[in-house]
């Protein structure tokens, strides 16, 4: 045989350890894949060069008559040359195998159980394909046991379809730490394979709940936390962790896995009534994070925009500044005011698991989901069946709740609605609480009758009382004011929303502290310091009262709202002075002296942490801080040319 004409090197290229392969059904491929891999310094490498975005474990030769590969690397080939052609003295370990002329199935390679570490099968698995995004493949873990594969097609000669795998030679294959980040790295997987086929549905995700996985979402639960009906603690469960987490491994690989029934515990409501919270054991918390863990994976990737309630990265300030953006830019009239009737607890439990059908076919998963469920309610000692709702406070509720209503509102609403409408519409939801935004009046009061006809499909009630229509917005503000009369307000996520002015006499959306709020929270207050006072010392207090002030100015620090601060600030250093002085039948301090105690301990001053009067959103342009509670805001005028991804087209103030 003559000497080679092309002679082509492969470099090693040093990956982390909790990379792998992730194969793409876009991988048409008419050359030869080639892998390899080899140890060096105890660490796992890979022959690797990055090709026009595919993953670095894959080498792409388009023509070559020697390849040279480290010791212990492995050729996958088609050329027949290679596969006879043996190079004198070269350390590379060659083996050929067919063509892969494109490829429709993903597979992982693995270990036979019944051999040794060079005993190793192929096993195919079916799932959804995996395409590049922005020219990146994203790796996912693998553990010990696990090995890279190359996804080939079989020739027309073998009649059907075949993996060729990239084996490794190496006696030890790499270790990996087995904290939890191979499934965190799977469920990544899993968003992608969501994202580039939405109607794919996918049939093995229970394996996921590992000791490990299980282990990870413990560490992730709130330690301050009251216990269920067990009255087994998150510190009491740590103690014995590893015995603990495998038992309920066990109990969930034999499907004898069953919730404990949740405790019933009830927080007042601004009007007077109680809201039913239910209270899930320790072990059950965190079975329900994996599943929401898992869930979120796959279902994040369909919810709409229209949707922010209790989503990764959205907010309740999120949703307020998007009803702010529409109203001030796009032509709003009328707006739809609505309130489900106790949504958590009328859910329909058979519509929910068709929802959960539409993408998940593992019928072991779906079983865990069902018997939470059906657990049942603890009472004062009386065990109460459930056969709707899903019980406020558990970790798992509002994925569920969310994933209900996307479907009986949120789709129907993209879908169905608004190809009937000639003007604009937008839905704004977080959970169970939404408004909607109509420029012409005929078509929002079609709307409020095709809801509630909507929602009682789905077993969901309208509360008529706290439901209506108004109009408002710009037009409306403008006819109001010419007829005499006040404009219209509505309540969203605690804030009163009315038409307001700008300093130069244009509309603006104005927002305010809900005054049913606002007194519940004076309530609260007010309770909280009488109960305070006299059970710690006053150091001790006066941080957590620092702190209460501190979580209230988070939350209503919006623009516009810096009086509806003041006020609670006000009231909150008047109901301190009042608690103060009744520790006991001697007073402590007069308001001369309170004064002088505040400024060498002072109380956190009324800021405003969410800008929301800036329609445009540019990189670069940073607000002025407050001065004594009074907003400043600077506007930049054509500083900068890079313009945020948000950015309207048009509008302004």
């Amino acid at each position: 045989m003559g000497v080679p004409s092309k002679i082509h090197t492969i470099q090693l290229v040093k990956i982390q350890p909790e990379e792998r392969l992730a194969a793409t059904s876009e991988l048409n491929l008419a050359s030869c894949l080639v892998t390899g891999s080899g140890e060096a310094r105890g660490m796992g490498y890979w022959a690797a060069t990055q090709v026009k975005g595919y993953s670095h474990e894959i080498f792409v030769v388009p023509e070559a008559d020697v390849i040279h590969l480290t010791e212990g690397s492995t050729l996958i080939t088609d050329s027949p040359n290679l596969r006879s052609w043996n190079i004198a003295g070269s350390s590379g370990t060659w083996q050929g195998d067919a063509s892969p002329a494109g490829s429709e199935t993903v597979a992982r390679y693995q270990m036979d159980i019944m051999g040794t570490r060079d005993t190793q099968s192929v096993l195919p698995l079916g799932v959804c394909p995996i395409k590049p995004i922005d020219g990146k493949i994203v790796q996912t873990t693998l553990w010990e046991s696990d090995q890279f594969i190359v996804p080939v097609m079989r020739g027309n000669a073998r009649g059907g379809k075949e993996l060729a795998g990239a084996r490794w030679n190496s006696r030890d294959t790499p270790s990996i730490p087995r904290d939890g980040r191979g499934v965190s790295t799977k469920l990544l997987s899993i968003t992608l394979r969501a994202r580039e086929d939405p109607a794919c549905k996918f049939t093995s995700l229970a394996h996921l709940l590992t000791a490990d996985f299980l282990t990870e979402c413990f560490w992730e639960l709130k330690k301050d936390k009251a216990p269920g009906i067990d009255g087994v603690t998150v510190g009491e469960y740590e103690e014995n962790i590893d015995e603990n987490i495998g038992n309920l491994v066990t109990r969930l690989k034999a499907k004898q896995y069953r919730p404990q029934p949740v405790k019933r515990a009830y927080i007042p409501k601004s009007n007077g009534e109680r809201r039913p919270l239910g209270i899930p054991a320790v072990e059950d918390k965190i079975v329900q994070l994996a599943l929401k863990k898992i869930l979120e994976a796959i279902f994040e990737e369909d919810f709409c925009d229209v949707s922010y309630g209790f989503r990764p990265n959205r907010s309740c300030h999120d949703a307020l500044d998007m009803v702010d953006k529409t109203i001030m830019i796009q032509p709003v009239n009328y707006v739809v005011d609505m309130d489900i009737a106790k949504f958590f607890d009328t859910v329909d439990h058979g519509c929910l698991m068709d929802c959960l059908k539409q993408r998940i076919a593992d019928p072991s998963l779906l079983r865990i989901i069902a018997r939470f469920l059906k657990s049942g309610v603890m009472e004062e000692g009386k065990y109460m069946e459930t056969d709707r709702g899903t019980p406020q406070g558990g970790i798992l509720s509002p994925l569920l709740a969310n994933i209900y209503l996307h479907y009986a509102l949120d789709l129907w609403f993209e879908k169905e609605v608004k190809k009937g409408l000639t003007g604009f519409a937008l839905l704004v939801r977080y959970a169970d609480d939404f408004i909607v935004c109509f420029q012409n009046g005929s078509e929002t009061r079609a709307f409020g009758k095709a809801l509630r006809e909507r929602l009682a499909e789905f077993g969901l009630v309208i509360s008529e009382e706290k439901s209506r229509i108004i109009a408002f917005g710009r037009y409306a503000c403008q006819q109001a004011r010419k007829q005499g009369k006040k404009c219209a307000t509505f309540d969203f996520l605690g804030f009163t929303h009315f038409c307001d002015k700008t300093r130069n006499g244009n509309f603006k959306v104005g927002r305010k502290t809900s005054s049913k709020k606002l007194r519940h929270k004076m309530k609260e207050m007010n309770q909280w310091l009488k109960g305070i006072r006299n059970r710690v010392k006053l150091r001790v207090w006066w941080r957590v009262l620092m702190q209460k002030l501190l979580g209230h100015y988070q939350y209503y620090g919006m623009s516009g709202n810096t009086r509806g601060i003041k006020s609670y600030y006000y009231y909150t250093v008047r109901l301190a002075f009042k608690w103060i002085n009744r520790r006991s039948q001697k007073k402590s301090y007069n308001w001369t002296q309170f004064n002088r105690f505040l400024v060498f301990n002072p109380l956190p001053k009324p800021k405003i942490y969410h800008l929301t009067y800036t329609l445009y959103k540019r990189r670069g342009c940073v607000p002025e801080e407050p001065d004594e509670g009074k907003l400043q805001v600077r506007f930049c005028e054509g500083a900068h040319s890079n313009l945020g991804a948000n950015t309207p087209s048009g509008g302004g103030l």
